[in-house]
């Protein structure tokens, strides 16, 4: 019952991000038909959420990511829900919507890592394996990312963008209430769980009812002085790894190659989805249904890629796997959109493209576990995905200001052949080769087996 309501909080959560996904452009274009304005709100809320994710560490810790998880999306919803009401009473603006999606994107970076932190809470109370409950969360998620750019095409055509949002807003208060009545009393009823829990929750739970109200005071002004503290050093931490980080990266150049090319990739494949795709779906006088069919022929593909790659990865070579599904993904679906081909071409293009990007992460992931030396493995995959996210912002108001300054068709055309450039490297780079499975051999020793390579 606890693994479910944590699946399905993270369910709702990410379709109701979708679905925001889908109706923020979709009404920013309809409003203004300005790509600039929508590149700006995007880059607005996906800015947000990087620093978030770079600053709400001490505070998960400090406070326990239920209490995170449930106050973000509770937050979240009642901005979200802002817009339908200032919507109704004709008071909506852009500069207002700006600073919703502001809060939003500040809100959704800590709730997500709050929910991926409860993962081993969950692991144990459900007494099921990590792997099996990682798995389980990323395919609910490709899912939830699945239906819900399909579903959030039609809700958006029925209801309009404002109205769509209204469902997001519930979808979040769903999701936080199957975190706060179902999951967060179980993992504190449970004494395997609760050990995983910040100290600070499990104190404020065992020891709040019993102290008198001074105590009670005292106890909240040393949880500040001691948040405060705990963010100091976050801080410095912080800076101290990124450093250590970079030291070991600069070692390893095939990690490091494989981190700034999903950078740019990444950046694109934002203008594409935030900008370049609704305003080409109303250039081309077509509905909001068909921005969630092109959207979801893109996402299933790729979940259907990704559980291929899972089972059968281990046995294809990784390089030309790698480099044709960068190929497929990229190049081909930003060119038959600039030549306006028929809708049911440019779905099969992207569906080819989305089920070739399916196998590229189980391909990073295994490399970047394989060549990272394990001490190092939290500073150095922390400091790659901060590089590889790092640039989205910016792909949101390149796609905004180019689009506008040297029109949609030219845009499309000039990013897809960065695109190809970029996915192109990798053949041109020796060190990029070097992504083949390592052979290695068993050690025995003092009674532990050990794992070199040869």
């Amino acid at each position: 019952m606890v693994l479910g309501a944590w699946l399905c909080s993270d369910i709702v959560s990410l379709f109701g991000s979708t679905l925001s996904s889908l109706a923020v452009p979709w009404m920013v274009l309809n409003l203004t038909h300005n790509t600039v304005a929508t590149g700006i709100v995007s880059a607005v809320q996906l800015g947000m959420l990087v620093v978030a994710n770079l600053l709400c560490g001490p505070l998960i810790d400090e406070l326990g990511p239920t209490r995170i998880s449930i106050t973000c999306d509770c937050i979240s919803a009642v901005f979200i829900a802002l817009v339908p009401v200032l919507w109704f009473a004709h008071l909506f603006s852009i500069p207002l919507l700006i600073g919703v999606v502001a809060v939003v994107g500040a809100m959704r970076g800590p709730s997500n890592n709050a929910k991926d932190i409860l993962s081993p809470s969950i692991a144990a109370l459900s007494k099921q394996p990590m792997e099996r409950i990682t798995g389980l969360s990323s395919t609910t998620s490709h899912l939830a990312g699945t239906i819900g750019s399909a579903l959030g095409g039609v809700i958006v055509g029925l209801v309009g963008g404002p109205y769509a949002l209204a469902l997001t807003s519930l979808a979040l208060v769903f999701g936080a209430c199957m975190i706060g009545f179902i999951v967060r009393p179980a993992l504190l009823c449970d004494s395997s769980a609760i050990a995983s829990l910040n100290k600070a929750e499990q104190a404020d739970e065992s020891g709040g009812e019993s102290s008198g109200s001074q105590a009670s005071v005292q106890s909240e002004q040393a949880r500040s002085m001691n948040l405060v503290s705990q963010l100091g050093s976050h801080i410095r931490s912080y800076a101290r790894n990124v450093g250590e980080g970079w030291e070991v990266l600069l070692t390893i150049p095939v990690i490091l190659g494989y981190a700034l090319i999903p950078a740019v990739t990444n950046m694109i494949d934002v203008a594409w989805t935030d900008v370049l795709t609704p305003a080409w779906v109303l250039d081309q006088h077509l509905g909001s249904a068909s921005l969630g069919l092109l959207f979801a022929s893109l996402s299933l593909p790729a979940l259907m890629g990704s559980t291929i790659a899972t089972i059968i990865a281990e046995r294809l070579p990784r390089f030309p796997v790698l480099v044709i599904g960068y190929l497929l993904v990229g190049f081909p679906r930003y060119i038959v959109m600039a030549l306006n081909a028929p809708i049911p071409v440019i779905i099969a293009v992207i569906a080819i493209g989305g089920f070739g990007s399916g196998f590229l992460n189980p391909i990073f992931g295994a490399v970047m576990y394989e060549r990272i030396p394990v001490k190092a493995r939290g500073k150095v995959i922390s400091l790659t995905s901060a590089i590889t996210w790092g640039l989205m912002p910016l792909g949101s108001l390149i796609g905004g200001f180019s689009s506008h300054l040297l029109g949609l068709h030219l845009t499309l055309t000039i990013l897809g052949s960065i695109y190809l450039v970029v996915t192109l490297l990798p053949i041109f780079i020796p060190a990029l080769h070097r992504i083949e499975r390592p052979q290695r051999r068993a050690i025995i020793g003092d009674g532990d087996a050990a794992e070199v390579e040869l």
